[in-house]
């Protein structure tokens, strides 16, 4: 694969390294996707990626820096989807929880990229995992602290929603669309209503 074409030579350098970069990381979820984690080498990804050795260890210098590169990409655009549906949510009582939910009603493909690089970094070094528990402990902290939703329905929510991710992901006996419709339908339900009933008390006291 030749260079020239996908990295023009008038960019800037920093531009430049970051398309090298992207692409990269795009080769190597690639490489995971279509022939399995086992075959995850630095040299398979650089040659699909159309970098040479040197280029590619400029940029990750080893096989976990690689897969923590990963990993910090999709769980990055994941991050920024959950934010981007909260704040399309006109409801501002519970509607990280209801996003969490929302996210997972159609399969996406940032969810997949997200499941490769987990697997990935799990099958190699259960440590680079890390990272992506702290996220995942930021989303629990955000939901539990969501305005007007109790512990017990923001844990109902991640759970459901991390449940119907993996379930999409490994294919383990999947709902009908009907069911899983109705399944997320409610517990949105709890959660707006519990936000109502909230705030008909307070306005009676």
């Amino acid at each position: 694969m030749g260079e020239t074409g996908e990295r023009p030579r008038n960019l800037p350098v920093q531009e430049r390294a970051v398309l090298t970069r992207d692409r990269i990381l795009q080769a190597a979820t690639e490489v995971i996707t279509q022939e399995g984690v086992s075959s995850l080498t630095l040299d398979k990804v650089a040659a699909r990626a159309g970098v040479s050795k040197g280029g590619f260890l400029y940029h990750f210098g080893s096989k976990d820096a690689l897969i923590i590169g990963l990993l910090n990409q999709v769980m990055g655009v994941l991050d920024n989807e959950l934010n981007v549906l909260a704040e399309g949510i006109d409801s501002k009582r519970g509607a990280f929880a209801l996003a969490y939910l929302d996210y997972v009603r159609e399969p996406t493909q940032a969810a997949t990229d997200t499941a490769v690089s987990i697997l990935a970094a799990a099958a190699v070094d259960d440590d680079l995992l890390d990272s992506t528990r702290a996220t995942f402990q930021r989303w629990q902290n955000r939901l539990r602290h969501d305005d007007g939703v109790e512990d017990v329905q923001a844990l109902l929510a991640r759970i459901v929603g991390d449940g119907l991710w993996l379930i999409d992901l490994f294919g383990l006996a999947p709902p009908t669309a009907e069911e899983r419709r109705k399944v997320l339908d409610l517990v949105s339900n709890m959660i707006t209503a519990h936000g109502a009933a909230s705030k008909v008390a307070g306005s009676a006291e």
